[in-house]
């Protein structure tokens, strides 16, 4: 069963979580909603810990602009990657 309060999309972006410490790392979404993202890690996932808040940057721009960035908690974390939530 699916619990989700709402649709995701496939779409595969390069997005910069960029850390309090001021530490930045590029991951690919596999995901996004209206509500959150999921973000797979390589072999060696990064200490995301949940509740902690980041900061996300998609890297690729669409415009004359840079997408603005998004305040995200972490929600969940699995084998595969981390599952963000947006603080908006």
């Amino acid at each position: 069963m699916n619990n989700r309060d709402s649709n995701r999309l496939g779409l595969v972006i390069d997005i910069k979580v960029i850390f309090d410490d001021a530490s930045e790392h590029i991951l690919k979404s596999r995901n996004i909603s209206d509500h959150g993202v999921f973000l797979e890690h390589e072999e060696n996932p990064l200490n995301f810990i949940v509740g902690q808040r980041v900061v996300l940057q998609v890297c690729s721009q669409l415009g004359d602009e840079p997408p603005p960035p998004v305040t995200a908690e972490i929600a969940r974390i699995t084998s595969e990657g981390v599952g963000l939530r947006f603080i908006l």
